[in-house]
């Protein structure tokens, strides 16, 4: 569930706060305004950190429940904790995270999210590699999506 930071202009919020995905909405609709914004980009990237530690802890329970009922091939038992382990590793960024947003040091904020893509892209990597159809494959997709998209705010932010 999406919802929008008080820090935005009344008008802004009546166009974005009807719509599926807020967050997007106001991310698109504001280099479009002639007028500048009234709104705080770290709030809206706080908004999309808590979005992908939900998606985080879905995707780990998916891949904790598949290695679980898996054929314990073992490159099949590899694969999993791999992905388990990048999963796990990205949770604990979180704090990190938070604290550069804190902190307003975009480079370190940079230097997280960087990494935390290349994990997710990192387990996909190793169902490929041991020649295994990911049956995360969807899951990593998202969440490669959805930190990307949080990088680009990031680097977007350092432009405001």
């Amino acid at each position: 569930d999406q919802t929008l930071p008080v820090v935005i202009n009344p008008k802004l919020q009546r166009i974005c706060d009807q719509t599926d995905n807020p967050v997007e909405c106001l991310i698109t609709t504001i280099p479009f305004l002639r007028e500048k914004a009234a709104i705080n980009p770290m709030s809206i990237l706080k908004i999309k950190v808590e979005a992908v530690d939900i998606k985080i802890k879905e995707a780990l329970d998916k891949a904790s429940k598949l290695l679980l009922y898996s054929s314990n091939s073992k490159p099949a038992t590899f694969c999993f904790n791999v992905c388990i382990n990048n999963y796990k590793s990205i949770l604990e960024s979180k704090h990190r995270i938070l604290d550069a947003i804190l902190l307003g040091d975009d480079k370190q904020l940079r230097v997280e999210l960087s990494s935390n893509v290349d994990k997710i892209y990192h387990c996909e990597d190793a169902f490929e590699e041991a020649n295994i159809k990911s049956p995360i494959t969807e899951v990593n997709s998202l969440l490669g999506k959805m930190i990307s998209n949080s990088l680009t705010i990031t680097i977007d932010m350092v432009h405001f």
